[in-house]
């Protein structure tokens, strides 16, 4: 069993349980994100992108793709002053939110405005995604991992689903969308099949990103969000930033994805349409 191990995956030995278990590696090559040139990025907040993988988006734009944001939910639950109103604190985080993108270089955002750590499902988040995806055209879609073990924020791990989804059933004619309409300077001009879908977030990354020469513009993006965070916050938040990109650019050279002369780096798992769809 130790052989095949080492051939196919890391042997799991169940507490209680007398068998083992052998991960089997996917037999479907990783797609090349950075070949992707209309990229939907799915998120459930406003920063989560820009927190997690701003670097990846700036350097995808930077690289010529065009990327256009579709924020799940409003972000109300997040707001810390709580003395504004519902429709001040809105505006506000759009407005931050599209300062944010602006810096990235981001084509703009779509709202789809289900409650914060409201009570809706994944097919109604689906629905309007698949509608999204029909009309934006990407060839990569971008999201939360939505099987990410210790995840406990329902907005993620839903919106995750959501997307993934989205990506794998936007093709099928049969798999009803939504009536929503996106802005008519974000439709695709022809149609696109998604080649990539990247989960970041994600306990199984495969594929790890140089981010050295946008870090700044991630961190000038992610600064942007004074709604949600104090000013106490924020600064850890900012200085937090670097030493993850740190650590995460370690684990690429340990596992020979990055050269060793990176210092940041984000990462993520990317995977095709048939390997989320009963395909390895």
């Amino acid at each position: 069993m130790a052989r095949v191990s080492e051939t196919l995956g890391q042997v799991y030995r169940g507490v209680g349980m007398s068998s083992e278990f052998v991960e089997i590696p996917s037999l479907m090559p990783v797609p090349d994100i950075f070949s992707c040139k209309r990229v939907l990025a799915i998120q459930a907040h406003y920063d989560d992108i820009d927190i997690a993988v701003g670097g990846l988006i700036a350097t995808l734009i930077k690289n010529g793709a065009e990327v256009l944001y579709a924020t799940v939910t409003d972000d109300l639950a997040g707001v810390t002053d709580l003395t504004l109103s519902k429709e001040i604190a809105a505006s506000r985080l759009q407005n931050e939110a599209e300062k944010a993108a602006q810096i990235l270089g981001v084509l703009g955002i779509y709202y789809l405005n289900y409650p914060d750590a409201g009570d809706w499902s994944v097919y109604q988040a689906r629905r309007d995604l698949i509608t999204v995806v029909r009309q934006f055209q990407p060839d990569c879609v971008i999201s939360l991992d939505p099987w990410l073990n210790t995840e406990a924020h329902a907005d993620h791990y839903k919106s995750g689903f959501a997307a993934v989804e989205a990506a794998i059933l936007a093709d099928v004619l049969g798999v009803e969308g939504s009536d929503l309409q996106i802005p008519l300077q974000f439709h695709g001009k022809q149609k696109q099949e998604i080649r990539a879908v990247g989960l970041f977030n994600s306990s199984h990354a495969n594929t790890f990103v140089d981010i050295d020469q946008v870090l700044e513009t991630k961190l000038a993006a992610v600064s942007q969000y004074i709604s949600q965070f104090t000013d106490e916050s924020m600064a850890g938040m900012l200085v937090a930033l670097p030493k993850r990109s740190q650590y995460f650019a370690g684990i690429g050279h340990s596992a020979n994805k990055l050269s060793k002369e990176v210092t940041y780096a984000e990462c993520l798992k990317v995977l095709s349409t048939d390997a989320l769809h009963a395909a390895r």
